[in-house]
């Protein structure tokens, strides 16, 4: 999204809320049972109905009607299956952002070749494993030096997404895809119990964040 530009506003089917789209997920309409299916990739046209990624919301739209008052229509869904269904959609989606990142020469692995990429002011997102060595250090220079942090995986979740052994660390170099890795990784921490855990939630670096130390 450009700077200065609004997210677009929808309510929650769950708890009414009325948040930026960017913090929901969407279920599309469909012509036929179950009537709702997920679409958190935004891939579906035509109608689409809006829900906070957590438990508590999904579950108070499917049992007390939220849905089919947004379509107008009985809906019978089961939460679990909902969850289930949106995190193999985000997490493909996660996928497809890394290694999108990874192809277009966005990304750069290991401890060394992050550490160069934050103190040249290139990171936009430093991505640390859950069992990264001293990561509390890691995660301190990115704050000091203005780049968002998120921890998520393993070393060899991650070097296993990466085609290596194992990966600690690594360094996001594009504004764009660093916040759309955060967004998707902040909404499975919430449809599997709110953040941060296993997920640190995080927020893309804005200029002002940005100038040097």
């Amino acid at each position: 999204m450009e700077a200065g530009t609004r997210a677009p506003i929808r309510t929650c089917a769950g708890c009414r809320e009325a948040l930026p789209q960017e913090e929901l997920v969407r279920l599309a309409v469909v012509p036929e049972a179950p009537w709702l299916v997920p679409d958190a990739k935004g891939k579906l046209g035509g109608r689409g109905v809006w829900v906070m990624p957590t438990l508590g919301c999904i579950e108070l739209a499917a049992k007390k009607g939220g849905f089919s008052r947004a379509i107008k229509r009985k809906v019978d869904v089961d939460p679990q299956s909902l969850i289930t269904m949106l995190t193999q959609q985000l997490e493909e989606r996660f996928r497809g952002l890394v290694l999108g990142a990874l192809r277009s020469g966005h990304l750069v692995a290991g401890v060394d070749a992050a550490r160069e990429s934050v103190e040249r002011g290139h990171a936009h997102l430093l991505w640390v494993a859950e069992d990264a060595g001293r990561r509390e250090d890691v995660e301190a220079r990115a704050a000091r030096l203005g780049a968002a942090c998120l921890v998520y995986g393993t070393r060899e979740t991650i070097g296993e997404l990466l085609g290596r052994a194992e990966v600690a660390v690594v360094s996001i170099e594009d504004e764009g895809l660093a916040n759309a890795i955060v967004r998707v990784v902040n909404r499975l921490a919430g449809l599997h119990g709110g953040c941060p855990s296993p997920h640190k939630q995080a927020r893309g670096a804005t200029p002002e964040d940005r100038k040097p130390a």
